[in-house]
């Protein structure tokens, strides 16, 4: 799936936003063609698992909204149903890399 990475990379803009109910990181069309699509975070809480949260920046995803990245993916690429879980990975992994340089400013 390396190819969707670079696609997204050429086309998308991950942004990173913060609020007091969460985070999130929201995937811009460079040109506008397409509706945002967003992965939302929240700070992980102690009582949420029994492993050990180390820092104050550990997170979970609680929901995500990539269909405008798909189909705009899917007209390129006719994907088949199997794919899109492997495309919302890469994803995935595009806005957690986002929230990493975000926080980290690396």
């Amino acid at each position: 799936m390396d190819y969707i990475e670079k696609f997204l990379k050429e086309n998308y803009t991950p942004t990173v936003t913060e609020s007091k109910l969460g985070i999130c990181c929201y995937f811009k069309h460079k040109e506008g063609i397409t509706e945002d699509s967003v992965v939302f975070f929240e700070f992980a809480k102690k009582s949420w698992s029994k492993k050990p949260i180390f820092n104050d920046r550990q997170y979970v995803i609680v929901d995500a909204d990539t269909r405008d990245i798909i189909s705009f993916l899917n007209s390129y690429y006719n994907l088949e149903e199997e794919n899109y879980n492997e495309v919302r990975r890469v994803i995935i992994d595009m806005a957690m890399d986002a929230l990493d340089i975000f926080y980290n400013g690396d």
